[in-house]
């Protein structure tokens, strides 16, 4: 690009258009070192290196004398960082630094676990059809399926990633205890308040016929065969199979799904079979979605604020948007901040901010739209066979059942 035009310098640099006109005006009585690009009489500021960094050190002098109505500071509670570890403080910095966004992971922490199971609650007594209720039903319709391919197992692990408040695999649990082959329950996730209720529900359903077994795992890069290691070299290896569980699209909300893909591939051995459930794109599927306890409630939920409340983010600061972006194919929840604000985060070796300007947006909350055929695509292109696949009876809900595909990367 030649020259940047009039709005783009409005967007790239959060300023106002007569500040635009101001530099332009400056630069032409000399008082400005910007190089100028006239075409047919309109003037532009150049698109080169030396105008670029006269502009950010432009940007870098008014954050200095930013007037404090536009202007705020958060400084986080003593909750946040108790809650989360220093390496997970760092990725919120990173993440919020490099990407303008909060990862959706650290959301399910303490408070924030009680605020899903909730939703989750709600989503068990709702009429119509939902992720919840559609996973359940897709799983029951699928468990001859499933019986034909652990057939001859007598010891069936069930690793429950993302578990939630564990109400999607209630039935299969019960199913595989009738036939007396569950072997273990193991529950995977990055939030130990999570676990705790996944726990408290399984014990209320099955007693002591289910031992619960939960880790603290982050999946987007943390693998978890070393969990199975005393089963798969055990005398018993070959009766035992390890059934994959990743319920309710939740790869779909990571900025890369390609990541937690290859962590359950690189953890599951040639025979272990990976159960998955998705809604495929669709018109429908694109709309606006309420995420909150009660429905018609229009504000940020519970479930997206709840980072920022422990970060003294006040809701007079944003505005909350929600959409689909037709180019990434992505559906979002984000804010747009109405001032420039800085988070600063405080420790005992010193302190980080993280500088945000006015009109910036963060990113709470994401899902990567995909067809069916393309979500089917997508897992073999990770090396994950597709074996069984099942829609619900409308078509908007999809069950995938998967392998390890062995075949060699480069044949002889």
């Amino acid at each position: 690009m030649l020259y940047f035009k009039h709005q783009e310098l409005v967007d790239k640099y959060h300023v106002s258009l007569k500040t635009v006109h101001n530099w332009i005006d400056a630069a032409k009585q000399g008082k400005l070192e910007l190089e100028l690009y006239d075409q047919n009489g309109r003037v532009y500021v150049l698109n080169s290196p030396g105008n670029r960094a006269t502009l950010n050190s432009l940007m870098e002098q008014g954050k200095k004398y930013r007037n404090s109505r536009f202007h705020k500071v958060a400084m986080p509670t003593k909750e946040f960082y108790d809650l989360y570890s220093r390496k997970q403080i760092l990725d919120i910095i990173t993440n919020l630094n490099v990407h303008h966004e909060i990862p959706r992971q650290y959301n399910y922490f303490d408070g924030g676990a009680v605020n899903w199971d909730k939703f989750v609650q709600r989503m068990a007594k709702e009429d119509a059809p939902n992720l919840l209720k559609s996973t359940i039903e897709l799983v029951h319709a699928n468990m001859g399926a499933i019986d034909l391919l652990l057939e001859g197992r007598k010891r069936i692990n069930v690793i429950d990633l993302g578990p939630g408040n564990a109400l999607p695999v209630k039935e299969l649990l019960t199913h595989l205890l009738d036939r007396n082959a569950l072997h273990r329950y193991v529950a995977v996730d990055i939030s130990e308040s999570m676990l705790h209720i996944a726990k408290r529900n399984i014990s209320e359903w099955f007693g002591d016929r289910v031992k619960f077994e939960g880790h603290l795992r982050d999946i987007t890069y943390e693998r978890f065969d070393d969990l199975l290691v005393d089963d798969m070299l055990d005398k018993n290896a070959d009766d035992t199979i390890n059934l994959v569980l990743l319920l309710g699209a939740t790869p779909m909300n990571f900025r890369a799904p390609s990541d937690a893909l290859r962590v359950v591939y690189s953890s599951m051995g040639k025979d272990d079979l990976l159960i998955y459930t998705d809604k495929p794109d669709s018109e429908a599927e694109r709309r606006y979605f309420d995420f909150n306890p009660q429905p018609g409630t229009t504000m940020l939920s519970p479930n997206h604020r709840f980072i920022f409340d422990l970060l003294n983010i006040d809701e007079s600061f944003y505005d909350v948007e929600m959409g689909f972006n037709e180019q990434k194919a992505v559906r979002y929840i984000r804010v747009r901040l109405k001032v420039a604000l800085t988070i600063k985060f405080k420790f005992s070796s010193g302190e980080r901010s993280v500088n945000l300007e006015k009109g910036d947006t963060i990113l709470l909350w994401r899902v990567w739209h995909m067809s069916a055929v393309e979500i089917i695509s997508f897992f073999e292109e990770t090396g994950l066979m597709l074996l069984q696949s099942s829609l619900t009876k409308n078509r908007e809900y999809l069950l995938t059942i998967s392998g390890v595909d062995t075949k060699p990367e480069l044949q002889a």
